[in-house]
């Protein structure tokens, strides 16, 4: 018994197993053709050294492992554009859980993952940007730097009346460590002329500008309280007369907390019922007396003693709105 290759075997086959027209074939011939060939199956399948696909027209299966000494070769429609060398395949396949993504070829090679944000910022969002969730999620220029706390810093969004169609949307602005200390809070600073603010206390908190020459000497003209003009107004609910130059104010509901009566008011008055011109005005004294948390009062008076109205009046009010934490006490003291 011995190794052949493919040309061998034929050939003895064919010289020792002739037609058997004279019976000279002995069960020897055949039982060493046969071992010959059994002998000579791997080596000849393993050597490569044949022309055509030996198993060209099914699936070989194996029920055992496989052990490749060299690689694996893939010529098929799958790998049809790639090289020669391209279709080696050497190293095995760790199977999906095992491979290390940082061995991943082309890994900064353009910009294959149009899916994610890049850090270089060099793609735009195409949808909505959700931050929600159970958490705080602050947006800031630390992140999550190990040696800093970036907690209330920065800005975050919270949702009003989630669970409803009427929803609302919140901005938070970060108050820093420890609930506000200064430098360690979230500001804004313009660049175009470097001012800046961290808080909204500095806006008015209600605002009307109306016209009361519709009341005259105590009544009421023809046209009612629809006379009494508001020209524009912020915060504020209700208007109503009661008598010449006298006037109250009323909120908004819950503007104010409850008590709230500490509060700015800054009152202007023309003092006539006139505005033909720049000087359409009399010398008048506009007070705000009674304040209260719902509304305020406002009386113009001439220098006579008298009560009267104005075509423009004018009124900002300055103040904490409900929840708004007040400011530390300021120091009092005489000077010299």
């Amino acid at each position: 018994m011995s190794v052949k290759n493919s040309t061998d075997l034929k050939s003895t086959i064919n010289s020792e197993l002739a037609d058997n027209n004279a019976g000279a074939i002995s069960a020897l011939d055949i039982r060493h053709n046969m071992v010959d060939v059994v002998d000579s199956i791997v080596p000849i399948a393993a050597s490569g050294d044949f022309s055509t696909y030996p198993f060209n027209n099914g699936v070989v299966k194996f029920n055992n492992v496989v052990d490749v000494g060299s690689g694996l070769f893939f010529d098929t429609d799958h790998t049809a554009h790639l090289s020669t060398d391209q279709k080696y395949q050497w190293e095995p396949y760790p199977g999906s859980g095992n491979v290390d993504h940082n061995s991943l070829g082309n890994l900064t090679t353009g910009d294959v993952h149009s899916q994610y944000i890049t850090v270089s910022g060099i793609r735009m969002m195409t949808g909505n940007f959700g931050l929600g969730g159970l958490t705080e999620n602050w947006i800031n220029h630390s992140g999550e730097a190990t040696l800093l706390e970036t907690d209330n810093h920065g800005l975050h969004f919270s949702m009003t009346n989630p669970d409803t169609a009427k929803y609302g949307e919140v901005v938070h602005v970060g108050s820093g460590n420890s609930g506000g200390i200064e430098d360690t809070y979230t500001k804004f600073k313009f660049d175009y002329d470097n001012s800046e603010y961290h808080t909204a206390k500095t806006n008015a908190l209600a605002w009307i500008s109306f016209n009361g020459s519709a009341y005259l000497n105590g009544s009421l003209s023809d046209s009612g309280l629809s006379g009494i003009a508001v020209t524009s107004s912020y915060n504020i609910s209700a208007i109503h007369a009661s008598g010449a130059g006298t006037y109250k104010i009323f909120f908004k509901d819950g503007l104010l907390g409850a008590g709230n009566t500490n509060y700015a008011v800054i009152a202007h008055s023309n003092g006539t019922t006139s505005n033909t011109g720049p000087q359409s005005m009399d010398l008048v004294t506009p007070a705000v007396v009674i304040r209260e948390d719902d509304f305020f009062t406002l009386a113009v008076r001439n220098d006579n003693g008298e009560f009267v109205n104005s075509r423009r009046n004018d009124i900002v009010v300055y103040g904490l709105q409900s929840g708004v934490r007040p400011e530390a006490s300021i120091t009092v003291q005489n000077f010299t």
